[in-house]
């Protein structure tokens, strides 16, 4: 039976042992999703929030104040791992930390699997809905907060960061991927869009995406057929670079996925479009942040195929207006 951290001795234990570890081996866009979540964390137990992710996220994590990269085995002592996705993984690594409590936060019942059944005493959530997913796992948590939620956060990427081989001038930043086909829009309407963006504009459009299969291959049609206003640096940045991209850019135009998440964490204006109705899910809302979800709802290949240009060129040019002259 797990002890209450309310009980004087355990409470007093947790103060003398700061930090706390959390276990999260999901997308990029999902770890952005989570800081809200492993700042309340912090500012509950304390510096550091041991981190168990993928290796390559690491500089992420640089960009969330006190939340530390656990490079291999967790040998530091903690009294509470935290979990928060369905990950074999994630319930191996959380009952290989040395702790006293674990504890996992899951969206829906159907994500338990008979590894988070053993180790962790207790799941809370399990009740996403249509709700947002940062807030929902920041609710979620169980530690009090005397703050409310708020949207992720990062703080701007140092300047070593920049490609070196990016030219000193404003740009837009477009992601036309994701880690799903599925998600994508077709090379020819991104074309056209990004066409009427830098007639609107005035300001080159990079474009970014994976470094192999149909992702690189998207990206470069998309410069292709927009030449010369995109260029493509589809496979030639690092995920620092990418980051500072998206940091710096005027505005991002994106399918959902990454670099939607970094517009808000960055707060950088932008449009995100949507083939889910699950778009709640993954959307916090603001003026500045806008999305569109696909009319085409049920397709079943490329839900976003049928996406009209105009209208988001419309969405577009008021989201400029609105960045240029934010009165």
């Amino acid at each position: 039976m797990e002890h209450s951290e309310t009980n004087g001795f355990w409470f007093g234990l947790k103060r003398s042992i700061p930090g706390c570890y959390v276990s999260f081996h999901k997308q990029l866009g999902d770890l952005v999703l989570l800081e809200p979540s492993l700042t309340k964390l912090r500012d509950y137990h304390g510096v550091p929030v041991r981190l168990m992710t993928r290796g390559g996220f690491r500089p992420l994590l640089e960009l969330m104040p006190g939340i530390q990269f656990v490079l291999g085995p967790p040998l530091a002592i903690s009294t509470t791992a935290y979990c928060y996705d369905h990950l074999t993984k994630s319930a191996i690594r959380s009952v290989l930390t040395p702790t006293l409590f674990r504890k996992a936060v899951l969206p829906e019942a159907r994500e338990v699997t008979k590894w988070h059944r053993r180790v962790f005493p207790k799941i809370t959530g399990l009740q996403l809905g249509r709700e947002y997913v940062a807030k929902y796992f920041w609710e979620n948590t169980p530690v009090p907060s005397s703050k409310s939620f708020r949207p992720p956060q990062l703080i701007p990427p140092p300047t070593a960061w920049r490609p070196a081989f990016l030219p000193e001038f404003d740009y837009i930043l477009c992601s036309p991927t994701a880690g799903w086909h599925e998600k994508s829009w077709t090379a020819e309407y991104w074309a056209q869009t990004l066409l009427a963006v830098y007639e609107m504009t005035g300001l080159p459009i990079f474009v970014t995406g994976e470094s192999s299969g149909w992702q690189l291959k998207h990206c470069q049609q998309i410069e292709r057929l927009a030449a010369p206003a995109v260029t493509s640096l589809a496979g030639k940045t690092s995920l620092q670079n990418f980051l500072w991209l998206s940091a710096n850019a005027k505005m991002i135009l994106a399918v959902d996925g990454a670099a939607s998440h970094l517009a808000t964490a960055f707060d950088i204006p932008a449009l995100t479009l949507f083939g889910s109705l699950n778009m709640p899910n993954w959307h916090w809302p603001t003026p500045k942040h806008r999305a569109l979800l696909s009319p085409n709802i049920g397709t079943v290949e490329l839900p976003l195929r049928k996406f009209s240009p105009t209208t988001v060129i419309e969405n577009i040019r008021e989201l400029w207006s609105q960045a240029k002259d934010p009165g």
